[in-house]
């Protein structure tokens, strides 16, 4: 059966204040979640957020906030999502023997319900590693049948030292998407490693192989869903290898991020150099991106797009893996009118918004290969920055300056 096709979401939407709170659809239920052994569950007055530097976090190690100002940008983020696919939500093709449907790292769970209204014959169900307004997002998006689950699925951490070594070889500034990934040394992940020249006695039992974390998430679903998830976790080549094992055979995994390249940056073939435009520089801008990048190695959570390599999810085991990217302007440069509308939400609801929620935690607790930031840093950092962007997009010199958006998919085998 061929997928109807999905209706554009408006993008014109009024957002609501309302209580923090994520709504579990289980929590009236009389089955306890004690007495479901095999899922990691994590009652939701477990969840104990962060409050740091007048911003509100899920844990003390992911690096974007779970407030309302980030839950309203996300909110703006899903629908240039969805524009930038015509209205669609998926690249893959959903029919009738999709019958569960997993969002990890859903959020304020904005795409879980636009694809549970979409299919009401699949199960949905979001989970995430925190609590958020779902009650917003519902009263905004209307009736929905999803579960809401938490629980932190980074069950591997990230080393001491960071990931300094791995960006060594490569321009910070430039987009790391096409880089082919750098697999962790087999010590890296904080294993102790005895010293050869102590000689232990022999012990067959250092022999066997320890016992690998993973996941504990449930019956397998037929479609994963990722997106936004640039620095969640350190060891995407065990992500990948967890999302295949949870998948039934014939499943589907799609990865979905963006990245933006400043303007007036050119690779020139040789990655340790940069070519400039005559488009004028962002220096303020151009200075928080590298100082992003280099925090978030030295917090062992790399940011960038890197983990959208087709070699993770081949190497996991997934067959027919197949990407998809759209160019979405950067400010009201197209001459398409459309275009024009979504290159400037994209600029000032989403681009220009996230500059503070994706530096502040990073510069201030991990801080770049030179310093840790003060908040005051971040935050007149930040603001020069929207003046410098402002400015390029007033003087119309922002022409040609684009996110790629990207959307990667892989199918396990249904011999698997």
């Amino acid at each position: 059966m061929d997928e109807e096709p999905p209706q554009p979401d408006d993008l014109d939407i009024d957002h609501t204040a309302a209580p923090h709170k994520r709504q579990r659809t289980d929590s009236e239920s009389s089955t306890s979640v004690d007495s479901i052994p095999s899922y990691q569950y994590i009652q939701e007055a477990d969840v104990e957020q962060v409050h740091e530097n007048g911003r509100v976090y899920g844990n003390n190690d992911y690096f974007l906030p779970c407030d309302q100002s980030e839950q309203d940008r996300l909110s703006w983020q899903h629908e240039v999502f969805v524009h930038t696919l015509k209205g669609k939500l998926t690249t893959t093709r959903i029919t009738p023997s999709t019958k569960r449907i997993l969002d990890l790292g859903t959020g304020p769970g904005h795409w879980a319900i636009a694809i549970s209204q979409q299919y009401p014959h699949a199960e949905v169900v979001g989970l995430d590693l925190t609590t958020w307004d779902i009650e917003t997002t519902e009263a905004v998006k209307g009736h929905n049948r999803v579960t809401w689950e938490i629980n932190d699925l980074d069950v591997w951490g990230s080393p001491k030292e960071g990931l300094k070594p791995r960006f060594d070889h490569q321009n910070a500034l430039l987009d790391p998407a096409g880089i082919k990934p750098v697999k962790p040394s087999p010590t890296s992940k904080g294993k102790e490693t005895v010293s050869s020249a102590s000689n232990p006695p022999f012990n067959p039992s250092v022999l066997e192989s320890e016992p690998q974390p993973g996941w504990d998430i449930g019956e397998p679903y037929d479609f994963i869903h990722l997106r936004d998830l640039k620095g969640a976790f350190t060891y995407w080549e065990d992500v990948y290898p967890e999302i295949y094992r949870n998948l039934s055979p014939g499943g589907w995994v799609e990865v979905a991020d963006y990245e933006v390249r400043l303007p007036g940056i050119a690779e020139s073939g040789d990655t340790s150099d940069m070519v400039y435009s005559s488009t004028p520089r962002l220096p303020t801008v151009e200075r928080l991106y590298k100082a992003r990048l280099e925090a978030s190695a030295n917090s062992g959570r790399p940011f960038g797009s890197y983990y959208m390599h087709p070699t993770y999810l081949e190497d996991a085991g997934f067959k027919d893996v197949k990407a998809t990217q759209v160019n979405v302007p950067v400010g009201p440069w197209a001459e398409d009118e459309d275009q024009k509308k979504l290159g400037k939400i994209f600029l000032v609801l989403v681009y220009m918004e996230s500059l503070e929620p994706q530096c502040l935690r990073l510069l201030t607790k991990y801080g770049d290969f030179e310093k840790k930031w003060t908040v005051d840093e971040v935050h007149e950092a930040v603001e020069q920055a929207k003046k410098e962007i402002l400015q390029l997009a007033e003087q119309a010199q922002c022409e040609g300056w684009c996110a790629n958006f990207k959307w990667i998919v892989g199918r396990k085998s249904k011999n698997a």
